[in-house]
């Protein structure tokens, strides 16, 4: 099974509509009253949507349009890594239906039975048993063990094509490459931690994980995406895209002080 080779139909760019995580109106509206409240309130002084409060309160800010746009900007900007994960699912699934080799049989049941092992050492460590959490959530044990082979074959199609891409690409592995997936503060103690899975005989998974890594990123700067399933709107490279809102303070710069 070590060394298993996977192939893809097609190594080009993946299109894909990836639609923008939406944050409800009545979260920004709350989070502004919030904002008002601690950075332009009195003691006691209570915080209203009303243009005049606005005015008479935030010298940079004329309106509750410009006070929503200035909150819901800073919301999405702290929302983008859940885009970004969102992005990537969609992403890396249209990749993976460009699999051309079947998954091994054995090799899916021993992803699956890991996937079963770690949710209920979940619920295990959460006190609670697969009935309990099937009742809160309205679903079946059967459901349960169902959506979590599903989710855990799909991850498997996705790591195989990962590994496709970086095969195909030739790709090599530099020390920022293995910096990048190892956490610490500084480079020293990611170097530290380098050596230590190398000496615990690690270091192998740690080479396939850091390939994959490099795979991905590689996939999601080339996607081509849009956010809604219209033909009148183009697609646009992913990693030319900065941000996945439009700039509130390029079009309203005297809402930002600038």
């Amino acid at each position: 099974m070590a060394n298993l080779k996977f192939t893809l139909t097609s190594y080009d760019p993946v299109y894909a509509v990836a639609p923008e995580v939406k944050i409800a109106e009545s979260e920004v509206r709350a989070q502004a009253l919030r904002w008002l409240e601690l950075n332009h309130c009195k003691e006691g002084e209570k915080a209203k949507l009303t243009d005049q409060f606005v005015r008479s309160h935030v010298e940079e800010l004329k309106s509750v349009d410009e006070l929503l746009i200035f909150i819901r900007y800073n919301m999405y900007k702290d929302n983008r890594e859940a885009q970004q994960l969102a992005d990537q699912d969609v992403i890396i699934a249209k990749l993976a239906e460009r699999l051309v080799e079947e998954l091994p049989q054995q090799l899916v049941d021993e992803c699956i039975y890991a996937a079963r092992m770690r949710i209920d050492d979940a619920f295990r460590r959460g006190g609670i048993t697969a009935a309990d959490y099937c009742e809160n959530n309205g679903i079946t044990e059967e459901e349960l063990i169902a959506n979590v082979d599903a989710k855990a074959i799909q991850s498997l199609k996705e790591d195989s094509a990962l590994a496709a891409m970086a095969d195909h690409m030739n790709f090599t592995l530099e020390p920022e490459d293995f910096y990048a997936i190892i956490p610490g503060e500084s480079i020293e103690e990611k170097a530290y931690k380098r050596r230590q899975i190398e000496a615990d005989g690690r270091l192998a998974g740690m080479e396939e994980y850091a390939l994959k890594t490099k795979a991905l990123n590689y996939v999601m700067d080339n996607a081509m995406v849009k956010r809604v399933d219209d033909p009148s709107v183009d697609y646009v490279r992913y990693g030319d895209v900065s941000s996945v809102v439009q700039s509130a303070a390029a079009e309203y710069p005297e809402a930002f002080g600038m």
